[in-house]
């Protein structure tokens, strides 16, 4: 209960009409559309700063080796951001809540996953 309320301050906070906050548990995830590469970034960085500060303000860690950044763009190579003066890896996919996303939307990476998966789980079960 006390964790909704900490989470719900940053969620319900007064974002740019182009940048999204969905949240699930302790797992939070920014969707942000820009124009062009540099509006991009200035964009990326201010959610952050903004997400960083309530971090701050609640003195809560965030995994930079858990975090990533993902283009799905035409742009060649997106921006790069940063969270206390660390560049966010970027990758061509990410896994949010069981589901891969990579940077076509193509859902291949995540159809691959599955098969892996399930393969396996079938192999197990026939012994």
């Amino acid at each position: 209960m006390f964790w909704n309320l900490v989470a719900n301050e940053i969620i319900s906070e007064e974002w740019q009409p182009n940048v999204h906050l969905p949240a699930f548990a302790d797992d939070f995830v920014f969707v942000i559309s820009e124009p062009t590469g540099a509006k991009l970034k200035a964009t990326a960085q201010a959610a952050l700063t903004k997400f960083q500060h309530w971090t701050d303000k609640h003195q809560l860690k965030v995994s930079t080796e858990k975090s990533t950044t993902i283009l799905i763009s035409r742009l060649v190579s997106g921006p790069r951001v940063k969270w206390d003066n660390q560049i966010i890896k970027r990758s061509t996919s990410l896994k949010y809540l069981g589901v891969k996303i990579d940077n076509k939307l193509n859902w291949a990476d995540h159809l691959i996953t599955m098969k892996t998966k399930l393969t396996y789980l079938h192999q197990n079960s026939q012994e």
